[in-house]
């Protein structure tokens, strides 16, 4: 029986197979050498952006290229560190202060990455975020419910614009976005942010429509429930669902990082799915058209 409610529908979604909590052997950086890979995170100053770049030096990533509006610098010498304890070799780093609304800073990004890492990029990863204050959209401060939209939609859509090119030139040409749980939800106050998730897993359609001859993998992955800065500005009594690790996400873009996976393209995927199993299901998900949007009737 289909799910008649956004509730309805997000606990079938996510409970598509076994949830994992933290991370776990299939996924670890120890056993998914990224070796030879180009990756760039964007929002890489903290949270789960900060942890995915070290992860990544775990993972023996050769070119990794982190980018924030923050001071980043410290950043560099974590992943080295990350990278020779885990016994790799010490990867090539590009820091950048990126403004992911800003088409100049984008583009500015882009040309410098080309240059550093010979015109192309394995995998793109669209990290930054923001989430406003959960307000009635009759109540919502109309500055800070539109740079909701700025950062995650028109953020997420300049880095694609300008990093394609370099994606197309790649072997991996992997666009990862980050989307929630949120776009499937229908949470009062949260019209601003939960919206925005839900156009950025329709911009991963688009993006795979458009590229997938081309070979270009793009999907809209929830990066789990994490006690993070932007987390904690959701209402004190969603607190509650921020109940898995930061390796979690982290470690899962590891795997994703590791190979042009076309069965995921243009789709929604958790996190906290175990990837294993949700492997195992591809055949289904590819014949079914699963974790695309569509209307019911």
């Amino acid at each position: 029986m289909p799910a008649n409610t956004a509730a309805d529908n997000l606990g079938v979604v996510g409970q598509f197979v076994s949830v994992r909590k933290d991370t776990y052997p299939y996924i670890s950086p120890d056993k998914n050498s990224l070796a030879g890979k180009s990756v760039f995170v964007a929002g890489a100053s903290k949270g789960i952006g900060k942890e995915t770049a070290i992860s990544l030096g775990k993972a023996g990533c050769s070119k990794i290229a982190i980018g924030a509006r923050s001071d980043i610098s410290q950043l560099v010498g974590e992943i080295t560190k990350a990278a020779t304890d885990a016994g790799k070799s010490a990867p090539q780093i590009v820091s950048l202060q990126l403004d992911v609304t800003s088409e100049a800073s984008v583009k500015a990004a882009a040309d410098k990455i080309a240059q550093e890492f010979g015109g192309a990029l394995d995998v793109l990863v669209c990290n930054a975020g923001y989430l406003e204050t959960w307000r009635p959209v009759g109540e919502a401060d109309p500055s800070e419910w539109w740079k909701t939209y700025e950062i995650n939609v028109k953020g997420t859509f300049l880095l694609n614009r300008f990093f394609i090119p370099l994606l197309l030139k790649s072997e991996t040409k992997t666009s990862i976005l980050t989307t929630s749980y949120g776009a499937l939800a229908l949470r009062p106050g949260a019209s601003a942010y939960q919206s925005t998730k839900f156009a950025v897993c329709r911009l991963a359609e688009f993006i795979a429509a458009e590229y997938e001859a081309q070979g270009l993998v793009c999907m809209a992955i929830h990066p789990g429930g994490v006690k993070t800065e932007l987390a904690f500005g959701m209402p004190e009594d969603m607190w509650a669902v921020l109940t898995d690790e930061v390796a979690l996400p982290a470690d899962t873009i590891v795997w994703l990082s590791k190979e042009n996976r076309p069965w995921l393209n243009g789709r929604f995927l958790s996190v906290t799915w175990d990837m294993e199993e949700l492997e195992s299901k591809k055949d289904k998900i590819v014949a079914d058209n699963l974790f695309k949007f569509r209307m019911l009737a």
